[in-house]
């Protein structure tokens, strides 16, 4: 940037001098560089300091429009990359504090009580949203929101069940699979070739699986694990069918808005039926957590995606199980065993290997997540 402004200052005064403008009076000087100059090419003659300054906040202000890598900001030329990056991790500290506060409300709320409370949290802050943001709530695409809706919420619901019944670590890694399922789902619908990176990705990943799948585990935590990794081939196929609907030129927040609609509406018809529990003053600031940490985690991950490079921003994703086992051991007293942590490992790694290898893939899927 300051090349760019050296080079700008040099076209302006090439002798150090004010340039002159041949051929025109000084009274119409000034009005005439204003009708005639680029928008934006080199400054006009005529023109003062001032607009150079103005030309520069411009092209700061204005990076990704211009085509810049990264906005070179007071913190070096690297530093857009690092906010990206600080987003992405602030976002997977939202997940993981949401992941324990759904298995501190588990002691004392019922299940569907947590579905419910966290869908309606998320539908209120996605329409607020999209009030501001003037996107409207009709939709030609009802029936693929429904479809989308269906296995994203039966995705969490999996999910959560898993967090509530196995350690925190090794319930947000069974949700972390779906990198790998995405890659077998995308292989089969598009007939794609069974290249040697995509098989070892895809075994490695499933080696870390059968790992975590151990037989000497109690039945109950064997059921959940399952039940956790149905979580995260749930999840792959709600990807895909995000895919599709942004395709059709839906909008990411009028996706997540039907997806948290249906499990509101989900929520509170089976806690009808089962019965709402009665909520102290801690387990209502607990419930109230799961819905807020669940939405700024859902904003913060979607400012990650949309401003980065999309293959860093979804490995630094995997940074949740960090956040997950430290918070396990702080507030549940869960250490991993050696063996969970080699086959917790393994899942990051093959899920980082299948992300890269579908680097060039579109990530509008991403941004809408379960």
């Amino acid at each position: 940037m300051l090349l760019g402004i050296m080079s700008l200052i040099n076209e302006a005064h090439p002798t150090g001098q004010r340039k002159r403008c041949s051929n025109r009076s000084t009274t119409h000087l000034s009005r005439a560089c204003r009708v005639t100059r680029p928008k934006f090419g080199p400054r006009p003659c005529g023109a003062s300091i001032s607009a150079v300054q103005k030309r520069v906040a411009f092209l700061n202000s204005n990076s990704n429009y211009l085509g810049y890598k990264s906005f070179r900001g007071p913190l070096g030329p690297h530093s857009g990359e690092v906010m990206v990056a600080l987003w992405m991790v602030v976002a997977s500290a939202f997940f993981a504090l949401m992941g324990a506060c759904i298995k501190l409300a588990s002691a004392k709320v019922g299940f569907f009580d947590i579905i419910f409370y966290r869908s309606f949290i998320n539908v209120a802050i996605v329409a607020a949203l999209i009030r501001v943001k003037h996107i409207g709530f009709r939709t030609q695409h009802l029936g693929l929101h429904m479809k989308r809706a269906a296995i994203g919420n039966a995705a969490m619901y999996c999910g959560f069940y898993s967090l509530i019944h196995l350690p925190i670590a090794t319930a947000t890694t069974l949700g972390y699979t779906n990198p790998i399922f995405q890659s077998v789902i995308a292989f089969v619908t598009t007939k794609g070739q069974l290249t040697g990176k995509l098989l070892f990705s895809v075994l490695l990943g499933f080696v870390g699986i059968l790992i975590l799948l151990r037989p000497d585990v109690p039945h109950g935590e064997f059921a959940a694990t399952l039940v956790g990794l149905f979580s995260g081939l749930l999840t792959a196929l709600a990807y895909f069918n995000v895919g599709k609907l942004v395709r059709t030129g839906e909008p990411e927040l009028r996706v997540v808005f039907y997806f948290s609609l249906v499990g509101t509406l989900v929520g509170l018809v089976m806690a009808t039926i089962v019965g709402f529990a009665a909520l102290d003053a801690a387990t209502l600031l607990c419930v109230c957590a799961i819905g807020v940490f669940g939405s700024l985690g859902q904003i913060t991950m979607t400012r990650a995606y949309g401003s980065g490079n999309p293959v860093i921003v979804s490995i630094l994703s995997y940074s949740t199980i960090i956040f997950s086992t430290l918070l396990g051991y702080l507030i549940f007293a869960e250490a991993l065993s050696s063996l969970a942590a080699v086959g917790m490992a393994l899942i990051i790694l093959s899920g980082a290997l299948a992300m890269l290898r579908r680097a060039p893939a579109k990530t509008a899927a991403k941004t809408a997540s379960v």
